[in-house]
């Protein structure tokens, strides 16, 4: 009788105990999946990073690249986003449980969207910017603001999209080849609003004409696009070599790479203009690890202004440690 209580009590506790599993499961987007260049990272923590590696964004991000670089985020299984050189763009609200990220802020650059005009994500998205905002729509197209001269324009590659400024009435539709922009207007150095009720705010300015996408570009577009796996399979080549010869060498510990027992030191938050020394009277922080026998970074250690200034540079340091 108590053993047939037992089997009853475990089976009403079944759907529980998978749920509680499925929950906890961590979510494999939004992701980092390629980059090209320099490309920055501010995460939850509020660090400054350079990307070095793919990794899954959690709670909120910042990205932004140099003049040369590029950063594909996967957002999830059938769309992601490219932001190219000289690009920020803030991801403010990421879920902690689903990995949902339902607003993408183009602070400044463009930005590549990728998703199959046929098919819908799993969840809204809002493309946001200082002139315009909408849900984006599946296709393939180029985003781009540039706040210094109140511009923002779209060119569809594939799909088609509705475009308008920021709460403003008039709109377009532009497919598949064709571009459209809107001209704001600046006041004293910044982008000029007209102010309604409530706090709502218009952009001053006008959509331009709805024109073709230059051939040229479209070649262009696609001459990157392969290019940037032509590279990316070549980048990848080269750090499976690199990473076989550190293994020859004694090396078990990454990013940096580093032998059993030899410690790191790692600069954060230094002042960006910084490419030497880390200015932790400006705010960095030095922080030692050691090499542990896992292969791991362990055994943190906050280092003070004076320690610090000694051995702690612009870029990671690896060497004997000093105790």
């Amino acid at each position: 009788m108590r053993k047939s209580l037992q089997v009853k009590a475990f089976l009403l506790l079944l759907p529980f105990i998978f749920s509680v599993k499925v929950s906890a499961e961590a979510p494999k987007y939004p992701a980092l999946r390629e980059w090209q260049g320099q490309v920055w990272l501010t995460g939850k923590d509020s660090k400054r990073l350079q990307v070095k590696s793919k990794q899954v964004l959690r709670e909120k991000a910042l990205l932004e690249t140099s003049a040369s670089g590029s950063v594909k985020v996967q957002l999830d299984e059938k769309r992601s986003f490219t932001l190219l050189g000289s690009g920020e763009v803030s991801m403010p609200v990421i879920s902690w449980e689903s990995g949902e990220a339902p607003v993408v802020i183009l602070k400044s650059g463009d930005i590549y969207w990728e998703q199959n005009p046929k098919e819908k994500g799993p969840f809204n998205v809002a493309l946001r910017s200082d002139l315009f905002e909408f849900l984006a729509p599946p296709g393939k197209y180029i985003l781009s603001i540039n706040p210094g001269k109140a511009f923002s324009s779209v060119k569809m590659l594939d799909g088609s999209m509705e475009f308008s400024a920021l709460n403003g009435e008039e709109s377009v539709v532009v497919k598949s080849g064709q571009q459209v922009a809107f001209q704001g207007v600046l006041e004293g150095g910044e982008i000029a609003y007209d102010v309604l009720l409530k706090g709502k705010k218009i952009p001053k300015g006008h959509l331009t004409a709805v024109t073709a996408v230059d051939a040229k570009d479209m070649s262009r577009a696609a001459d990157a696009e392969k290019k940037r796996l032509k590279d990316l399979a070549r980048q990848q080549e080269k750090s499976k070599a690199a990473l076989a010869q550190l293994k020859r060498d004694g090396v078990i510990c990454t990013n940096p790479p580093g032998k059993f027992n030899e410690c790191s030191w790692i600069c954060t938050n230094n002042p960006k203009k910084e490419k030497k020394a880390c200015l932790v009277s400006a705010g960095a922080i030095c922080e030692r690890q050691r090499c542990n026998a896992n292969g791991d970074w362990a055994e943190k250690t906050l280092l003070d202004a004076e320690k610090a200034s000694s051995i702690c540079k612009a870029q990671p340091v690896v060497a004997p440690c000093d105790y």
